[in-house]
């Protein structure tokens, strides 16, 4: 049986990594950042011996994109150098590191129309971007270490889009949505069951670099929220709009749809974002 942590476990990606991992021949435990500080050598040190822990799953992450902009060094702290922090005690105690990053580590303009490739070179529009390039950096000073890119994250719980819209719909009767923006939605969920299986399959054990994980397919955000507003049955009218009309502080790309190819031939399954996002709102309103 391997022991594995999951650092930033209460955020969406780590419940949802709990979840799947129920019944697995493995032993996860999930600890939050107040419980597992990435920046803090000592405190990393102690855990990994306290959980004689063989894998970490790193979730931790400053993901407040509009606040970057005003907070880079905040977000250099954890992004950056609280994942070199980690890689360097993963290295101490030949622990496997998988690093969880972003889309947004790539600017997408308008013209581009091709999903980018594990070999393509970082080129971040926004401190949030830069910030998780600079992460991926260090993670893959990790001996063996993983990084997987995702984008646009939903899951039944925390903080993420498809909650957001679910919200707005149960107060307004109209929302509009900027429609120029394009990439793939994801369920916290797919990711999941992608990583659990990589794991208690050992495959992991023969990987290392960057790999893609998205659900199937590609939207904008328009798209996505038309679809959420459908599953869930609700009567508010969404409307398409320009990110001009809709600023925000930091910049999107207009284009981060991530090719899946080399994690596909690992053995991860990709199913539509459709069918995912189906699972994600059934049971949302089963809590409801």
């Amino acid at each position: 049986m391997r022991k594995i942590v999951i650092t930033g476990g209460c955020g969406q990606l780590g419940r949802a990594i709990m979840e799947v991992a129920q019944g697995s021949k493995n032993s996860y435990i999930a600890l939050s950042s107040d419980e597992a500080d990435i920046c803090d050598a000592e405190a990393m040190e102690r855990l990994i011996s306290a959980h004689n822990a063989e894998v970490i799953i790193n979730c931790a992450a400053y993901t407040d994109v509009e606040r970057a902009e005003s907070d880079a060094e905040g977000a250099e702290r954890v992004n950056h150098h609280g994942v070199a922090t980690l890689a360097e005690v993963c290295n101490r105690h030949s622990v496997k590191l998988i690093h969880i990053s972003t889309d947004y580590v790539f600017g997408g303009d308008e013209e581009r129309t091709t999903p980018y490739t594990t070999d393509d070179r970082p080129a971040p529009i926004n401190n949030y971007g830069r910030s998780k390039a600079h992460g991926e950096i260090a993670a893959l000073r990790a001996e063996g270490g993983v990084v997987i890119r995702t984008s646009w994250l939903s899951a039944p719980w925390g903080k993420n889009f498809c909650r957001t819209i679910l919200r707005i719909a149960d107060e307004q009767e109209q929302i509009s949505v900027v429609d120029d923006q394009r990439g793939t939605p994801t369920s916290a969920l797919s990711l999941a069951r992608a990583i659990v299986g990589l794991i208690d399959s050992n495959t992991i054990e023969h990987l290392a670099g960057v790999y893609h994980y998205t659900d199937g397919g590609e939207a904008t955000w328009y798209d996505f929220a038309k679809e959420i507003i459908r599953l869930a049955g609700a009567r508010c009218t969404v409307k398409p709009c320009t990110s001009q009309e809709r600023a925000t502080i930091a910049a999107r790309p207009r284009y981060s749809v991530l090719d899946k190819s080399r994690i596909i031939a690992a053995g991860a399954t990709i199913r539509p974002w459709q069918e995912t996002l189906k699972e994600c709102i059934t049971q949302i309103m089963i809590e409801r």
